[in-house]
C-alpha cells in the first residue's frame, strides 16, 4: 500500500481517489492506454486519460504502474460456507458419493471462519461480487460483515412429506424475517434441486418476488430421476429417510420441469446446465433466464462437454462461477477465466471477460456493476499482465497474470505482497 491509503482525500462530495494504470478495460472492448478511473464515495466519477482526470483535483493517487484496471469480477455461484472444505473430500465421479462426504461439514463453528476465508480468497482473486448459496442459514449474517459484495440466495430443501412440511415451513419463516440487506448485501431465494426440492417449494419461492438460483441438470442421474423415477437419487433420498412412493416424476427434463413450476419466466439463475437437449437450449433462449457454469468444478466431476458454445451461439447469458472448495481447487475467479480460456478457445476472449463481469452482473439481478462506467458502483480490480505484444485481453487470459488489488465500492479491500505502487 502507498501511503494515502486508510486516509483518502475528502472534499465536500466525500472520499475521493485516483487510480491509475498502463491500460483501463473498461468493460472487455474498450482499452485506454495510461488511463485512470475516479471514484467519489462508493461510485466511479470520472473513466479517462490519466492526465486528463488528474488536473480535476490533487487526490491520494494509487499508481498500478504496467497493471490493468478492469471492472471486479462477478463470481456467480459459489457456496462460501463449504471453504473449509478444501482438501477433506475424496474426488469422485458419482455425484451422491460426494454429496454424502460433504454432509456434516457445515458444522456452526466451522460456518463463520469458512465464509470469512472463502471471502479474503474471493477478494484475493479478483471477485468483488458473489453468489453465495446459504446452506444452513447462517451465511448471510456472517457476509453482512464482508467487504465484499453479495447476493445470499438461502437454500430451501424438502422433497416430500416431513421434509417438504419442514422445507415450508422454513421458507414462510424466512419471508417473514428476511435478513436485513445493506448496501452489499441482497437477499434472495435457492430452492436447491428438483430431486431435493419439491414442486410446492418451487412455487412458492417463486411467487415470492426474490431473485432465485436453483442447481438444474447437473448430472445424468438427476436427468433419470425426472424422467423415470429412477437411478441414484431414490437411494440418497432414502438414506436421508425420505420416501419417493408417493411422488410421480414429471417425465421431463429439468429444464422443461422448470418451465412448467414457472422458474424460467422469473428470469432465474440455472447453476451448471451440464446436461441439455437442443429442446432445453431452445426453451432458455426464449426465457431470459441465465446459466452459471462452473468451469473447474465440472472438470472436477469428470463430466462430458459443457454445452456452453451452444449457449453462447443462442445468445443466452452465461455468467461463471468456482462453486466450493468441496468441488474446485481455489477460489479465484481469475483462476476459473484462465482455465475457461484454455479449455473453451473457441469462445471470443471478450465473450469469456463479459461472463465473469456484466453477464455476472445480470445473472444476480444487480444494476451499475460489471463495467468501469461514470456513476456506477467502485468495484474495481488490478491485474499485472506480461506486457507483450498481444491483445490486452489475451493477455488478462494468461496464465501468469495476477490481481493486485481489489476495490469494492470505493474500499480498497486487497492488495497483494507484490504491488508495487507508487503516487
Amino acid at each position: 500500500m502507498d501511503n494515502h491509503e486508510g486516509c483518502l482525500y475528502r472534499n465536500q462530495l466525500g472520499f475521493y481517489m485516483i487510480l491509475r494504470a498502463k491500460y483501463v478495460m473498461p468493460d472487455s472492448r474498450t482499452i485506454i492506454e495510461n488511463g485512470a478511473v475516479a471514484i467519489q464515495g462508493s461510485r466511479i466519477v470520472d473513466v479517462g486519460l490519466y492526465p486528463t482526470i488528474r488536473k480535476g483535483g490533487t487526490p491520494p493517487i494509487h499508481d498500478l504502474d504496467e497493471a490493468t484496471l478492469t471492472p471486479g469480477l462477478v463470481n456467480a455461484h459459489t457456496h462460501l460456507d463449504l471453504t473449509s472444505s478444501a482438501n477433506s473430500v475424496q474426488r469422485t465421479p458419482k455425484f451422491t458419493d460426494w454429496v454424502f462426504q460433504i454432509v456434516g461439514k457445515r458444522t456452526p463453528s466451522a460456518i463463520g471462519p469458512s465464509v470469512r476465508q472463502g471471502v479474503q480468497q474471493s477478494l484475493a482473486g479478483g471477485a468483488t461480487t458473489v453468489g453465495d448459496i446459504d446452506g444452513t442459514g447462517g451465511s448471510a449474517q456472517i457476509l453482512r460483515d464482508t467487504p465484499i459484495r453479495k447476493v445470499v440466495f438461502c437454500e430451501m430443501l424438502g422433497f416430500s412429506g416431513d421434509s417438504n412440511y419442514t422445507g415450508l415451513a422454513r421458507l414462510a419463516t424466512y419471508l417473514g424475517t428476511p435478513p436485513v440487506s445493506d448496501s452489499l448485501l441482497t437477499p434472495a431465494l435457492s430452492p436447491h434441486a428438483p430431486y431435493s426440492t419439491s414442486a410446492d417449494i418451487y412455487r412458492q419461492c417463486v411467487a415470492s418476488g426474490l431473485s432465485i438460483c436453483t442447481h438444474i441438470a447437473e448430472t445424468k442421474e438427476e436427468l433419470e430421476f425426472l424422467s423415470s423415477g429412477t437411478g441414484a437419487f431414490v437411494g440418497y433420498l432414502e438414506a436421508f429417510g425420505i420416501s419417493t412412493a408417493g411422488w410421480h416424476p414429471p417425465q421431463t427434463t429439468p429444464i422443461q420441469y422448470m418451465k412448467t413450476l414457472g422458474v424460467l419466466q422469473k428470469k432465474s439463475l440455472l447453476a451448471h446446465c451440464n446436461y441439455l437437449t437442443d429442446a432445453d437450449v431452445t426453451i432458455l433462449a426464449e426465457s431470459g433466464a441465465s446459466v452459471v457454469f462452473c468451469p473447474r468444478s465440472h472438470h472436477y466431476f469428470y463430466h462430458t462437454d459443457h454445452p456452453i458454445k451452444q449457449l453462447v451461439d443462442r445468445g443466452i447469458s452465461v455468467a461463471i462461477g468456482t462453486d466450493s472448495l468441496a468441488s474446485n481447487w481455489s477460489l479465484s475467479l481469475l483462476d476459473e477465466l484462465k482455465f475457461l480460456a484454455r479449455t473453451q478457445p473457441c469462445i471470443r476472449p471478450e465473450t469469456l471477460f463479459d461472463m465473469v463481469t456484466c453477464n455476472g452482473a445480470k445473472a444476480l439481478g444487480l444494476e451499475q456493476v460489471g463495467r468501469l462506467e461514470k456513476g456506477w458502483q467502485a468495484d474495481v480490480i488490478a491485474v499485472q499482465i506480461p506486457n507483450d505484444s498481444r491483445p490486452v485481453i489475451e493477455q488478462i487470459l494468461d496464465s501468469s497474470s495476477e490481481n493486485l488489488l481489489t476495490v469494492v465500492g470505493g474500499k480498497i479491500c486487497y492488495t497483494s505482497n507484490r504491488r508495487n505502487s507508487s503516487v
